[in-house]
């Protein structure tokens, strides 16, 4: 059942009062204080599809991957501060307007 709290009705406050009843009707302890929640027997399953599990094994492999490749940083700090990176500008060209085709 859903209860809309945004527009209080009856029906919302029957529900919470009969929530309320049967909070109360709980089985009280020994020194009558607390109620006691009587062992539940079934226990609630849940089972994931193939796809889910696919996806928690790739966001769990995410997690491990760093966001940056340390290896290639090194490498193009030593190709810039030795002068030998080269810029290919039909690339970046190429890449900046595959880019805008996406927006």
């Amino acid at each position: 059942m859903v209860i809309d709290f945004t527009s209080p009705s009856s029906q919302a406050t029957t529900t919470r009062a009969r929530t309320t009843e049967q909070g109360n009707s709980a089985p009280k302890s020994s020194s009558g204080s607390a109620p006691v929640q009587a062992p539940s027997s079934k226990g609630d399953t849940v089972q994931l599809s193939d796809a889910a599990q696919t996806l928690q094994n790739v966001e769990k492999k995410l997690a491990n991957t760093p966001d940056v490749d340390s290896a290639r940083v090194e490498r193009l700090k030593q190709e810039i501060e030795s002068g030998s990176y080269q810029i290919n500008a039909e690339r970046v060209a190429e890449k900046m307007l595959n880019f805008d085709n996406l927006l």
